[in-house]
């Protein structure tokens, strides 16, 4: 099944136990919640749900649940990562099996890869991948940025490669990315600041971290942008970014994504170690921006 996604994706949470262990239920109620706020996707296991530290085993079952619970109201891109081109493959069958119906490729990390063999590592995922395939250009997390002409080559290659998650924040990146190739394939932000920029130039949504804790908030944006009323989507923009700086830059964004989500009465367990839970002094700064944007009071 070829997707081409849209809209607002929360890359979201995986809830843990207090030893760590999985906390499907409380993933469940999550779910009621992001569908509930009308979001257009789902990003599992990607890297606010803490993908890297999950065994190929849990990545299966928290696919699996998500993709029951969802039970077909939106698609669900399964995030894969790995520094090995056979670790990618073995999860994107996982994902696959696991019922996704596409998968967010992070670049290979820890050992960098110059440009053929960058080339050869998403040719050989492409051709193997029975799912949709979203590139995710992330140097934050991996060290560098997908040139764009890797990108464009890979683009013209394979029709399975449907969209790009980007994440580096670079205005420019976007635009070319739109100009160049968002005849092909969906461009969408990575990044809570560039949600409606992104849409601005004739992007297609984002998968961004703001929507795991203020989804509603997001879709509010993009529906007001969809319906051509930009002071209120620029309004909204504003609010978000500011949620973006503080929460998924400001502190460790896996504990205080999950700290914001409780704040709103939610279910959201524990970060994996090595991450631990907010300070009283790091939760006091999440509780002022949620009640900043008028999420809590």
């Amino acid at each position: 099944m070829s997707m081409r996604p849209e809209g607002v994706i929360p890359p979201h949470v995986t809830p843990f136990t207090e030893d760590g262990s999985l906390d499907l239920k409380s993933l469940d109620r999550l779910i009621d919640f992001w569908l509930d706020s009308g979001v257009h996707a789902l990003a599992t296991c990607a890297s606010n749900g803490e993908g890297p530290l999950l065994s190929n085993e849990e990545r299966v079952q928290v696919i699996r649940r998500v993709v029951d619970s969802v039970g077909g109201q939106v698609p669900v891109i399964a995030g894969v990562s790995s520094p090995s081109t056979s670790g990618i493959l073995s999860q994107v069958r996982g994902s696959e099996g696991a019922g996704a119906d596409a998968v967010l490729v992070t670049p290979p990390y820890y050992f960098k890869p110059n440009e053929r063999e960058l080339e050869k590592h998403y040719s050989t995922v492409a051709r193997e991948s029975g799912l949709s395939i979203i590139l995710y250009n992330v140097p934050k997390f991996v060290g560098y940025n997908l040139s764009l002409s890797l990108i464009r080559e890979l683009v013209h290659e394979f029709d399975n490669i449907v969209g790009i998650k980007e994440s580096s924040g670079l205005l420019w990146r976007i635009s070319e990315l739109i100009r160049e190739m968002g005849d092909r394939i969906s461009i969408l932000a990575g990044t809570g600041d560039m949600l409606l920029p992104t849409l601005m130039l004739g992007g297609d949504g984002g998968i961004v971290g703001v929507a795991i804790f203020a989804p509603e908030l997001a879709v509010d944006l993009y529906n007001s942008f969809k319906e051509g009323d930009l002071r209120k989507a620029s309004k909204i923009q504003l609010t978000l970014t500011m949620l973006n700086e503080v929460i998924v830059k400001g502190l460790n964004q896996l504990s205080a994504s999950k700290e914001a989500l409780k704040m709103r009465g939610l279910p959201a367990g524990y970060p994996r170690r090595p991450s631990l839970p907010l300070t009283v002094e790091e939760t006091k700064k999440v509780r002022e921006a949620l009640t900043e944007a008028g999420i809590i009071r």
